[in-house]
This record gives C-alpha cells, structure tokens and sequence, in this order.
C-alpha cells in the first residue's frame, strides 16, 4: 500500500518539513511519542543510534506533547543529542489521522511511501524489525 502523508509541518526548530519531499528521498520512520511515556525516548536513542547517521533514512519524531511544552521537547532532544525533525502533534489531528492509540508508534515507510511495517508499543526488536522492513544492512 502508497501513503500519502500528504504534510507539512513546522518542527520545534521553526523549520518547515515536507513528509512527502521526504519520501521521494528517503525511508521514513515516524515515530509518535511524548516526553510523558516512559519508553518513547530510549526508543528514539535507539533509533536515533541505529539510523541518524545514514543517508537513505530519515527519522521523524511526533510528539503529543502540546505547544506550551515545546521547550521540555527541545531540552528532552538537546539532552539526547536528537538532530533529526521533531513536530508538536497539537490537538493529536497526525496520530488520529494515522491510527496511532498508543505510544509509542513506529511507522516505517520504504522510499516512495510503501508503509512497510507498524510497530506498536516498545519492543526491544524494534531495530532488528525496521531493518529486515527495508531490507537495510
């Protein structure tokens, strides 16, 4: 199945992200989490580990927390040494819109946007699972 994400948001930096340019560039993983549940942010490390560096994925993290939290977001990606795009998921209207009930979420998406695997809840597989996905080494 083709997703189209079809958004563009403005992350915690200020800057403007395109989900789909993304897409035509890159495997996406979204990952939908909040800075209130307990295992979102070792699993963004872990992510942020296993696929920051590369050029063929790019990770992109979806918080619910609200805006008037936006700064504990920054702090909680500076204090992990998180670079990749972080967007504030108001209202939750991206994790409604996706199916996502509970945190955390991994969507993974093959270039061109295949969503090629769903991953729900912490699992300590989480990147033995994205990497067979995209088939990646």
């Amino acid at each position: 199945m083709i997703w189209i994400l079809n958004f563009v948001a403005t992350d915690i930096y200020g800057n403007r992200i395109n989900v789909d340019s993304l897409m035509k560039e890159k495997h996406v993983i979204l990952d939908f989490w909040a800075t209130w549940c307990n295992h979102c942010d070792e699993e963004l490390d872990k992510l942020n580990e296993a696929f920051g560096d590369r050029e063929d994925v790019i990770i992109v993290a979806i918080s619910q927390d609200t805006k008037r939290n936006i700064n504990r977001v920054r702090q909680m990606a500076k204090a992990h040494g998180w670079n990749f795009p972080i967007i504030i998921d108001e209202g939750k209207k991206l994790s409604s819109r996706y199916g996502v009930f509970g945190l955390p979420t991994v969507m993974v998406f093959q270039r061109g946007g295949h969503l090629k695997k769903r991953i729900y809840g912490f699992n300590p597989r989480l990147i033995k699972l994205i990497k067979e996905a995209l088939n990646l080494q």
